[in-house]
């Protein structure tokens, strides 16, 4: 049996490192929103955002206190960056569910499936490599910018549809 080496792109975009980023982003949010979890489909845009570089050094520049319209208004400066953002969404359905899954199995997640949000739990998860520390930062952010608004705010600031 012959195995095949992992791509660069499936090295880091995986739903262990989905997971990751995710939960980060729902633990910010939750400390943003005084503990209310985040609606599932939230959670679509948060890897298509961190796993791609241009708009990865767009929440870096961004500040926290900015918010995500600043966020959106810096990718809207080359507005192909804010229209990509949807379609990217879109491709990356399957590792964000597979990221999510992963979550939920080894417990950093649980989604109500009553009202459809999915909670951070207390955890401790294992400390990501120095390489990934502007990806978790950047999951830190956009929890914190979009527990600041309504979801419909959100999505329409970075031209996605729910």
């Amino acid at each position: 049996m012959t195995i095949t080496p992992l791509s660069t792109v499936a090295l880091v975009q995986n739903p262990a490192l989905g997971a990751l980023l995710l939960w980060r982003f729902g633990k910010s949010y939750q400390e943003e929103r005084l503990v209310e979890p985040a609606q599932l489909h939230s959670f679509f845009v948060v890897l298509p955002l961190l796993y791609h570089a241009p708009t990865l050094d767009r929440i870096r520049s961004t500040y926290e206190s900015s918010g995500l319209s600043q966020f959106a208004k810096k990718l809207g400066e080359e507005r192909e960056l804010l229209i990509a953002v949807h379609e990217r969404a879109l491709k990356m359905r399957e590792l964000t569910l597979s990221s999510v899954g992963a979550a939920i199995s080894s417990g950093l997640m649980s989604l109500s499936y009553d009202t459809g949000r999915l909670r951070s739990n207390e955890a401790r998860p294992p400390k990501p490599p120095e390489r990934l520390k502007y990806h978790m930062a950047g999951a830190d952010k956009l929890g914190r910018w979009f527990g600041r608004l309504s979801l419909d705010q959100a999505f329409s600031l970075l031209w996605v549809e729910p």
